[in-house]
């Protein structure tokens, strides 16, 4: 997969799958996921959490725990 960004193009052949969320690629010196946070937003409660660790949290359909 090539990924066009502001630093260029960078390319990936890492793909795998995320329990409870399904296939996602993988950049290893990527500093941004590689998929849309609207897109997982369509189908699971997100927060960013600015307090400890400035990350998004992604919360299971099932309502236990976090992918």
């Amino acid at each position: 997969m090539n990924i066009h960004c502001n630093a260029g193009i960078s390319t990936t052949t890492m793909v795998g799958d995320l329990a409870g969320y399904g296939t996602l690629w993988y950049q290893k010196n990527g500093i941004a996921n590689i998929h849309s946070l609207a897109k997982v937003s369509r189908e699971h409660e997100v927060k960013f959490d600015s307090e400890y660790g400035n990350r998004f949290e992604v919360k299971k359909k099932n309502g236990n725990g976090k992918i």
